[in-house]
């Protein structure tokens, strides 16, 4: 029994878009994996830098209540805000329009 030509078109179609679909799905699945990753990772470094600020903060009180080390805590302070500032410039970022509000700072 032979093919028809557009049975035959239809096979060979199927075929290229299984081939395709072998050979992207392996990437797509890393991709994903990946990104997933990247998530993680940011939210330990967000965890991190909130951390940071923290403790900063609490070393600028601590120390502006000496007398001896009241300039050491106003740098501190001063630290604390320049920090606390780029944080809020990175809030204010817009989101990228790739995002969707995925994997995204906002």
């Amino acid at each position: 029994m032979s093919l028809t030509r557009s049975e035959e078109m239809h096979r060979l179609t199927e075929n290229v878009y299984k081939t395709i679909m072998e050979q992207f799905n392996p990437s797509l699945r890393n991709f994903i994996a990946m990104g997933k990753n990247y998530e993680k990772a940011l939210a330990g470094v967000t965890y991190a830098a909130k951390g940071y600020f923290d403790a900063l903060v609490k070393m600028g009180e601590l120390a502006s209540e000496s007398q001896g080390s009241k300039e050491l805590g106003d740098v501190l302070f001063q630290m604390a805000e320049v920090h606390r500032q780029i944080q809020n410039q990175l809030e204010e970022m817009p989101c990228p329009a790739s995002c969707s509000g995925y994997m995204c700072w906002s």
